[in-house]
């Protein structure tokens, strides 16, 4: 049975072409943190609830180097994956996150906190930890284009997200007659 976890790609970069691999111990988290904005009114019991916000999402991959047969070769690719993390100034970079699991997904990181490995002989196990400063999953856009052919005629426009995206609409008119009498309609 396979010590792996999932597939992803980290920048223009598969976890095959950094030479390393997701091992089935790590963390993802599910939803970001929470901030809660609450009062405490002394001399009453409990708090004033105002609702929360979103925070930052912070994923910690469990990885392996795979490639390394000694201890040069495991050197080799530690600078290769600390080069991919950071830019020529040596400032962590942002890189577009995806899982194999989720084709089409991606979140914005950048790396976060030290990256300690803990070789043996030619074998590196270290924690990707990944910070997510916008906590959101985003998708390519998608472009759909509908001729109108009849009065009325309805278009039905969908978002397979979580959250609330209103779509853009380009009307364009390819015939000679004079667009009249338009409406667009929200339908909940």
């Amino acid at each position: 049975m396979s010590n792996v976890a999932a597939r992803f790609t980290l920048g223009d970069k598969t976890d095959v072409q950094l030479g390393i691999q997701l091992l089935k111990d790590y963390s993802e988290p599910i939803a970001p943190k929470t901030i809660d904005k609450t009062v405490r009114i002394p001399g009453r019991h409990g708090e004033y609830d105002f609702g929360a916000d979103l925070g930052a999402r912070l994923f910690k991959l469990k990885c392996e180097f795979v490639d390394a047969m000694t201890r040069e070769e495991l050197q080799t690719a530690v600078r290769a994956l600390a080069a991919h993390l950071v830019d020529s100034d040596g400032n962590p970079r942002d890189l577009a996150l995806s899982f194999d699991k989720e084709v089409g997904k991606f979140t914005t990181v950048r790396l976060q906190g030290a990256l300690d490995i803990k070789r043996i002989i030619a074998h590196g196990i270290f924690t990707l930890r990944l910070y997510a400063a916008d906590p959101f999953a985003y998708g390519a856009e998608e472009e759909v284009e509908t001729a109108v052919t009849a009065s009325p005629q309805g278009i039905a426009v969908t978002n397979d997200g979580t959250v609330s995206t209103p779509p853009t609409i380009t009307i364009k008119n390819d015939g000679e007659n004079t667009i009249s009498g338009l409406s667009i309609t929200l339908q909940e």
